[in-house]
């Protein structure tokens, strides 16, 4: 039972991953990002959560979400299950997604699922560009 335990605290711990700006799918965004003004949405996801395929698979590919998604946003995902996480990033429902800057500063959260239109919304107000 012990054993059990400390194998679990092991696994749970190891999921967490430091700070955003150690985190590799983080570090790689930024630098694909080159001089563009974008901002990492990073999405928390599982294999089973239909909230989440809906939003990755419906409302980030919609003809008038994905081209102001991909001119003012690099997309990283993190299965909650799998991923080391990020110290700082806590989510309490999924999917959450996080818009962070360049230097790992936090701008706003999203917690759930979102039509297209309200999302893209979201989107233009978090970025403040039309």
């Amino acid at each position: 039972m012990l054993k059990s335990f400390i194998l679990m605290c092991v696994v749970v711990l190891g999921l967490w991953g430091g700070t955003i700006q150690n985190d590799e799918q983080f570090k790689a965004a930024v630098t694909s990002m080159g001089s563009d003004n974008k901002l990492v949405l990073m999405i928390y996801t599982t294999n089973d959560c239909p909230e989440c395929a809906y939003m990755k698979q419906k409302v980030f590919h919609d003809k008038a979400v994905e081209p102001y998604l991909n001119r003012n946003f690099v997309v990283i995902e993190k299965n909650v299950h799998t991923s080391k996480l990020p110290d700082g990033y806590d989510f309490f429902g999924i999917p959450t997604m996080f818009f962070i800057d360049k230097s790992g500063n936090k701008k706003e959260t999203i917690v759930g699922s979102k039509r297209p239109q309200p999302f893209l919304s979201e989107l233009r107000r978090i970025r403040g560009i039309k």
